[in-house]
């Protein structure tokens, strides 16, 4: 079950093949489903608020746990406060696909991987 919960996360954030909740609602009908949904609203959020991070140039704290998840301590842009945001290994794989999470995350930009040639001609 925590494979298809996690296909059913990385689908909605695939912007090329977006997943219609109207169109595919036989795939939102259980309670994985509905943790789907929250988790990739989770994700979205934080991306939003690592890229005004990521604007202003304040890099989040990065605490690595067991298990291959991590421990995001940012800074508020406007605010005198903290957040703290707590992932699994599955939501880091999904959060470093993103610029901003992979910026955060000290990992390549995926755009910035296929922007290099692999040789020089010569």
């Amino acid at each position: 079950m925590r494979e298809f919960l996690y296909k059913l996360v990385e689908r909605l954030q695939d912007a090329a093949r977006p997943l219609s909740r109207n169109k595919h609602f036989h795939a939102f009908a259980g309670d994985e489903a509905r943790r789907a949904l929250h988790i990739d609203k989770h994700l979205r959020d934080l991306e939003a608020h690592l890229e005004k991070l990521r604007a202003r140039g304040q890099r989040p704290r990065v605490r690595a746990l067991p298990g291959g998840g991590v421990q995001l301590v940012m800074g508020h842009p406007t605010l005198t406060l903290v957040r703290t945001a707590t992932l699994s290994a599955e939501e880091v794989r999904l959060l470093a696909c993103q610029p901003a999470g992979a910026w955060a995350l000290g990992e390549p930009a995926p755009d910035s991987q296929s922007s290099e040639p692999a040789a020089s001609e010569g």
